[in-house]
């Protein structure tokens, strides 16, 4: 029995998982990057709860960070008047259909001491799952929904079956291990293919950036290296009119936009640029900038 609890162990500390294959490198991007913000998934108790909506956004989100077509930004608050909506569109998922045992098979082998706290449960296992999330690309400025799309995914695992469970309670305590399980794996599957999707709607939104102050005769803007921003950009400059809303539900369906100036990036940081007013006014604080 001893050898066979040695075997167990060895096993139980090399999982491993056979998901879907390895994202292909994204060849390089010297285009401007456009910002995008990611919403938290939305997902029932059904679909696994907080623990799939939280690991599912932050997998999302590093996704499009990795991806290099994209700067992805914090939103900011809207209770803030001074803030600068630093996105140009939201990412908002739902997770709309998640089977953590598609399909399978598992063989035990005895429980294994892992601490005081927790008890381990170990066992030959063999697992499919599967799962849909539903995309909406809503615009940051107007709330618009610019595109909506799903995306599929499925994984496989085979190997060892280790959930840890609570010594008193007996809940599971996999928050932390969700990428590493089969419905994690299915997770990262479909959000490989949801940044195609997203990255063919941003080529709907025009790149935009925006103007941090001007003083005196140099103006900086929001944007610097982190986004591909050259110098010798020229910028159109824009302000914020009115704010058009549907009378009866209150949803924004447009905001005037004014042209007032236009202004050329002169020196490039790392997440700041500097440039020089061309014609027009002085740009403000909080004015939107456009490739001319």
């Amino acid at each position: 029995m001893r050898p066979f609890k040695l075997t167990a162990v060895a096993l139980a500390a090399s999982l491993v998982l056979a998901g879907p294959a390895a994202a292909q490198s994204v060849s390089a991007y010297d285009g401007l990057k456009k910002t995008v913000s990611v919403d938290t998934f939305q997902a029932a108790d059904a679909v696994g709860g907080t623990v799939t909506a939280d690991g599912m956004t932050a997998m999302l989100t590093d996704a499009l960070s990795r991806d290099g077509r994209f700067v992805v930004v914090e939103k900011t608050s809207a209770a803030d008047p001074a803030a600068l909506i630093a996105a140009s569109a939201v990412v908002r998922g739902t997770v709309t259909k998640y089977e953590a045992n598609a399909g399978g098979s598992s063989l035990g082998i005895g429980g294994l001491p892992m601490g005081s706290m927790f008890g381990g449960r170990a066992g030959l296992k063999s697992q499919k799952a599967v799962m849909e999330i539903s995309l909406r690309l809503v615009d940051s400025a107007t709330g618009q929904v610019i595109s909506t799309s799903k995306a599929n995914g499925s994984a496989s695992s085979s190997g060892v079956d280790l959930s840890l469970v609570h010594a008193n309670s007996g809940a599971a305590a996999n928050a932390g291990r969700f990428r590493a399980t089969p419905i994690g794996q299915a997770g990262e599957d479909a959000i490989a293919k949801a940044v195609e999707l997203i990255a063919a709607s941003m080529r709907n939104v025009p790149w935009s950036a925006l103007v941090i102050e001007s003083s005196g005769p140099t103006i900086y803007v929001n944007a610097g290296a982190d986004r591909s921003v050259q110098p010798g950009t020229p910028l159109r400059v824009y302000r914020k009119g009115r704010v058009l809303t549907d009378p009866s539900t209150g949803v924004v369906l447009d905001v005037e936009m004014q042209p007032i100036g236009a202004i050329r990036i002169d020196q490039v940081r790392e997440r700041v640029s500097t440039a020089v007013l061309v014609s027009g006014q002085p740009p403000e604080r909080g004015d939107v900038l456009k490739l001319d």
